[in-house]
């Protein structure tokens, strides 16, 4: 008698576990639940792309910036380099823009 007991105690037990562990499985995969999912995975991809997006556009600026002093560099360079002036013309052209 206890055995025929046990035996339907663990069919019970593995009737309930299996039922639930079902009900989640289909839960999972209805349409919308799998809807939200995607539409998590969705706002997810776009976070990852505006980050991608601002550190491009950080990476810009900074190469931009370099690039413009380097050449601002050459420029003042070849203009004095023609023996007009020295560096007090420099310093006063700085001066008349507000650089």
């Amino acid at each position: 008698m206890r055995a025929r007991l046990f035996w339907i105690g663990v069919g019970v037990v593995v009737t309930v576990v299996v039922v639930r562990r079902g009900q989640r499985l289909a839960a999972r995969y209805t349409p919308a639940n799998m809807a939200a999912a995607a539409g998590a995975r969705a706002v997810d991809a776009a976070d990852a792309g505006a980050v991608r997006l601002i550190q491009g556009a950080r990476g810009f600026a900074g190469d931009f910036r370099a690039a413009r002093a380097e050449r601002e560099a050459e420029l003042m360079a070849s203009l004095l380099a023609d023996g007009a002036g020295g560096t007090h013309d420099l310093d006063e052209l700085r001066r008349r823009t507000g650089r």
